[in-house]
């Protein structure tokens, strides 16, 4: 989830029911140093519909439900009379709802505060006050020495996170001092965000460095996608980022389209790195602009309305003939995930870059009055049949990127405190190439540092106040690849040859 959630209201897609089946001024180096992308608002990744919990009253009636209905009735009846003081009601019974939700174990079903279910029923307007985090709950089993924490998606890009540094898979242990890990990520994305212009300390892990930041809240404003054209030696190459999945990124995604192939584009890079998700009914649209036919998407759950097949419609924005590539990596979540298994599993696109984050179920938000909670109702599957929880997509083409080490980043962070960049870009506020270089190759001589790390780092930090670039093509290593890999005449074999994700899980069972 991000200090915000991504929210789903159920819109018409086409949609056929199957059969029903039980069931988050001195940086400190944090830069994910190669990427292109790093996003961060807050959001635990879901999908989400709006409902109201008495249409699914009468399917739950079983005889020991009735029997501990009643006798949770008798014992908040009882506290009413009894307790030694007069109790507040709605206290009473929002926290039964919220004991009865945190039971399940499920760090995607939870208790939502009015705050929180104000705050989350705006979150797809795509404009929030916080520091541009998507954040989610650790999955792992926690321990004495190993505690649950909250963990870092992606940050947004243009944020205050994204220009700190911020990456994902970094834990937040504190907030504010505040241990986090009793804190589900909605107490935590209720404590990050807040008014614009007011200030919140996070401490963060990353392996076994540890770092504090005290970021300045701002108003975020979340873009749907980010485009540009891509000129290689062998033409024009169409480049397209998804920041987010809201209700405008169907609409905006086929006008660029539309747009790019008018200008002569038949080569796409569709890039979803460090997307951690947001509506279904916005990447059933998008994926519908790729695909003429056959399922995009299926959820099954233990309700027959929770069990549809989304189909692709007849028309495309694009020739069927088109290369495309689409980049994922460990922040690409939930609707990301889905778009990513719609186009490996139909062969419509290569996959590359590095494995999803594996975030496959759907929640549903249910009001309370002017609170709620929302549930996982149900799981979504691929086109082939396969559901990524917990173990996620990996790319037909794994590019790695590259990552500092602890010893690394130490010696980046005594970098930063000694102040050497700073003082660089005093004299030099907008350094050629060449400077940089230069500069970098100094720095080497003091810091067990790679120079091109260096040389990032220094253009970065010139760049800080700037609009972050669509695209970079100096030290992207995963987009290099990819720009090659779309320009090759072995594109069409690798396509072809390609598993689904199905063919995939047979391989390794």
């Amino acid at each position: 989830m991000n200090e915000t959630e991504t929210s789903e209201v159920r819109t018409p897609v086409e949609r056929t029911p199957v059969e029903h089946t039980p069931a988050e001024h001195t940086p400190v180096v944090r830069k994910r140093l190669f990427s292109l992308l790093a996003f961060v608002v807050i959001l635990a990744l879901s999908f989400i519909t709006v409902a109201v919990p008495e249409s699914y009253a009468q399917q739950a009636k079983t005889p020991d439900a009735k029997q501990y209905s009643q006798l949770l009735q008798n014992i908040f009846q009882f506290i009413l009379q009894n307790y030694v003081e007069e109790p507040d009601p709605t206290k009473l019974y929002q926290g039964a709802v919220k004991g009865m939700l945190d039971s399940l174990g499920d760090p995607y079903s939870a208790f939502l505060d009015e705050d929180m279910m104000s705050d989350l029923m705006s979150d797809t307007t795509g404009t929030y006050g916080g520091v541009g985090l998507y954040i989610s709950k650790q999955t792992t089993v926690p321990t004495e020495d190993t505690p649950r924490y909250i963990e870092v998606v992606s940050p947004i890009e243009d944020t205050p996170a994204w220009k700190e540094g911020i990456r994902s898979g970094d834990l937040i242990t504190k907030i504010d001092g505040e241990d986090t890990s009793p804190l589900s990520v909605d107490k935590a994305s209720a404590k990050i965000r807040g008014e614009a212009g007011t200030t919140v300390t996070l401490t963060f892990k990353r392996g076994n460095y540890e770092f504090e930041v005290t970021f300045t809240r701002s108003k975020i404003e979340i873009p749907a996608i980010k485009n540009a054209i891509i000129t290689t030696a062998s033409g024009n190459i169409g480049y397209i980022r998804i920041v987010e999945w809201n209700p405008n990124t169907p609409v905006r995604m086929k006008a660029v389209l539309q747009d790019m192939h008018a200008q002569g584009i038949d080569r796409w890079i569709i890039d979803v790195r460090s997307n951690p998700g947001g509506l279904l009914s916005s990447v059933v649209d998008v994926s519908d602009l790729f695909l003429s036919s056959g399922v995009i998407v299926s959820t099954k759950g233990r309700t027959i309305s929770e069990n549809y097949e989304y189909k692709a419609k007849p028309d495309l924005a694009i020739p069927a003939t088109d290369r495309i590539i689409v980049m994922t990596n460990q922040g690409s979540a939930s609707a990301s995930e889905i778009f990513a298994g719609a186009m490996k599993d139909t062969k419509r696109a290569l996959l590359l870059g590095q494995k999803t984050y594996g975030k496959g179920s759907v929640q549903q938000i249910f009001p309370l009055d002017k609170a709620g909670f929302k549930l996982t109702m149900a799981r979504y599957y691929t086109p082939s049949g396969v559901n990524i929880d917990k173990v996620g997509i990996e790319p037909d083409i794994k590019v790695p990127e590259p990552e500092l080490s602890d010893k690394e980043l130490a010696e980046v962070q005594r970098l930063y405190d000694a102040g050497d960049i700073a003082r660089f870009l005093l004299k030099n506020p907008t350094p050629s190439v060449e400077q940089r270089k230069q500069f970098a190759a100094e720095l080497a001589q003091k810091y067990t540092v790679p120079a091109l790390i260096l040389e990032k780092l220094v253009r970065d930090e010139s760049e800080r106040s700037q609009p972050a670039r669509i695209y970079d093509l100096e030290y992207d290593v995963q987009l290099q690849k990819a720009l090659d890999l779309i320009e090759s005449q072995d594109f069409l074999n690798q396509l072809e040859s390609a598993k689904t994700l199905a063919d995939l899980k047979k391989s390794t069972n």
